[in-house]
């Protein structure tokens, strides 16, 4: 496999599962975005592309057969092994198509299409911290964020208001350059995203006193993220364009937040079960006691503790645990029951134990 490992940049195996490499990129997008301190800009683009290929199903298998020569993984060179196994028209190999690529033909249109749609805004990784009632509820968090955020100014298009934008000169406004390189058996033509116009074809002749060109400036705004009743530790609510702006106006990234869910002082969950652990004391053990008042997640409640009743014991209340995020109902509360032993008796109450020892032989 040439190229790139981008099971490597992602620390990950190459038999890694969609959710393992969901995991592993929100960790690292997290930790080397460039807005954080001692992010890595550059490293955080290699992420990106990793991710963006091991994420697609057929670009992963692409990507897994051919390396980052395929079109997808990211290559500024090369041709696209999609068109090479489908062919143009869908029906077979167009090998014409192909070795034009190669050896001077040129990328298609469709190729440049789907090459440009795809420069779009970074996707942002935050963290978000709730409580278990925040969770049982559902809750609404807004913060502020820095992020790269399309210019007011000029509304996107890099130029100042009232001025034109001309074709690029250095790619001719095709939004691409092109290199050609001898081989053994001839030319060997590739293009890349013109370095001067970022693939526009189009530069403004006077750039905006704003965001100089780019489009886009660093902005402080607010985020409004809604958590849904039931969300678990650890999963994450995509916020669709609400990352960075692209470049020019280009379709700006995602916002991906991770929940984190605090632990309880009294309340366990298990999935969509709360277990919580009610201490009684040995006389209830015994004798029992037909009300019982104990905590829930949603407030307080009645329950029977049976006569002679063990140690270790686990009372089930169902459709008292979290809502189902996914499905209907609740889950329940399992209650486990500890009999707590006296450690200082009166002589009156050992003698009582004394009796009801006898009793018991």
């Amino acid at each position: 496999m040439a190229g790139k490992d981008y099971y490597n940049i992602l620390g990950v195996s190459k038999d890694a599962s969609d959710d393992d490499i969901k995991k592993a990129y929100r960790r690292l997008a997290h930790q080397h975005h460039p807005d954080k301190t001692g992010g890595n800009e550059k490293k955080f683009k290699e992420i990106n592309e990793a991710y963006q290929v091991l994420s697609d199903g057929q670009k992963r298998a692409q990507y897994d057969q051919f390396g980052t020569a395929f079109q997808g993984g990211g290559a500024q060179g090369g041709f696209d092994f999609s068109d090479f196994m489908n062919g143009a028209g869908g029906g077979g190999v167009d090998l014409g198509s192909i070795f034009g690529d190669m050896f001077g033909g040129g990328f298609s249109s469709r190729t440049r299409r789907d090459r440009r749609q795809g420069e779009r805004g970074h996707d942002i990784a935050i963290d978000v911290e709730i409580t278990l009632s925040d969770a049982f509820t559902g809750a609404e968090r807004t913060f502020e964020l820095k992020r790269m955020s399309r210019c007011a100014h000029c509304t996107g298009t890099g130029a100042e208001p009232g001025t034109p934008i001309k074709t690029c000169a250095t790619c001719s406004g095709s939004g691409y350059v092109r290199e050609t390189r001898q081989i053994f058996f001839g030319s060997f033509a590739t293009e890349s995203v013109c370095p001067h116009c970022k693939g526009e074809g189009k530069v403004p002749e006077k750039a905006c006193k704003d965001c100089h060109g780019q489009g886009r400036i660093p902005l402080i705004k607010p985020v409004t993220l809604h958590v849904p009743a039931g969300i678990r530790d650890g999963e994450v609510i995509k916020l669709e364009s609400e990352g960075e702006s692209g470049l020019y106006g280009r379709h700006s990234g995602d916002l991906y937040a991770t929940i984190h869910v605090r632990a309880h002082e009294h309340f366990r969950r298990q999935e969509d079960d709360i277990h919580y652990t009610l201490r009684i004391p040995l006389v209830e053990a015994v004798l029992g006691e037909d009300t019982k008042i104990v905590p829930t997640i949603d407030g307080k409640t009645k329950i029977r503790i049976p006569s002679g009743i063990d140690s270790g014991t686990v009372l089930k209340l169902r459709e008292k645990g979290m809502p189902r995020l996914r499905a209907r109902g609740r889950g329940d509360m399992l209650i486990k029951v500890e009999v707590e032993t006296p450690k200082r008796l009166s002589r009156r109450a050992k003698e009582l134990l004394e009796e009801l020892r006898k009793e018991l032989k």
